[in-house]
């Protein structure tokens, strides 16, 4: 058959093969990746963990045709022809829309537990409605620097929406910060004596160190040694300590 016949008949087959997608049985998945057990109850226990690829965004549906159903079964060591025909399945992806107050609800703890201390949440905020996968909770939260002064601030925070323990996106909450007196000290003010920690293989050395510039916990900064005047960069570990990241 001649290439032009090969493209007639496959054009004539367009029809039918939509049909097949719209009349295709449908399944709804509530986590992250889309296993062989999703479109084939009947799969033997070896093969039901196969994996078939990540979920749909949460509300809409992606197609798994037959050939992939039968791939996955002989990547299992199982014969396909023992399960007779096997038909494409329809994997929609369960949602839930949240209004901006039940989104507000959903990430106040977590945007709670980021808040340094001396930093109280006073109110939040969400801009617009969220439409997330059902089973979705929020993760960790990542807060912008905050300003070295006390009283309200406002500012946004990231919040990470995960589902099974992977992340799926990142939602922008504006947040009402207060803050008061202690938490608008820096954490290391210039001239501050700590200690650094230098370790070279097998051996720790530990000795004093100026602060040269204000610096807070886990920045990177300039320290002077007390004993011998060299500048080494160091990471600051905590407030009596910071570890030199290189010498030469």
């Amino acid at each position: 058959m001649s290439r032009l016949s090969w493209l007639l008949v496959a054009l004539a087959m367009l029809p039918a093969l939509g049909a097949a997608a719209r009349d295709a049985a449908e399944v709804r998945v509530t986590h992250n990746r889309v296993s062989l057990l999703d479109v084939l109850p009947a799969c033997p226990e070896r093969a039901c963990s196969m994996d078939l690829g990540p979920a749909p965004p949460p509300g809409t549906s992606w197609l798994v045709d037959a050939a992939a159903i039968r791939n996955a079964l002989a990547s299992a060591g199982e014969d396909p022809k023992r399960f007779g025909s096997i038909e494409a399945v329809r994997v929609v992806s369960a949602a839930r829309t949240l209004t901006p107050d039940e989104t507000d609800e959903l990430v106040r703890s977590s945007i709670e537990r980021a808040l340094p201390a001396g930093v109280a949440l006073s109110g939040l905020e969400a801009k617009s409605r969220l439409t997330l996968p059902l089973l979705a909770t929020a993760g960790e939260t990542t807060l912008p620097k905050l300003p070295r002064r006390a009283g309200a601030v406002t500012t946004t925070a990231m919040v990470e929406i995960v589902l099974d323990g992977a992340p799926v996106r990142k939602v922008p909450i504006q947040v009402r910060l207060s803050v008061d007196a202690s938490a608008a000290q820096v954490a290391v003010p210039r001239g501050q004596t700590l200690t650094l920690v230098i370790e070279r293989r097998s051996a720790t050395i530990s000795t004093d160190g100026v602060a040269m510039r204000d610096t807070e916990i886990g920045e990177v900064a300039p320290f002077r040694v007390q004993r011998t005047g060299r500048v080494l960069n160091a990471k600051v570990m905590s407030a009596g300590v910071a570890r030199v990241l290189e010498v030469d």
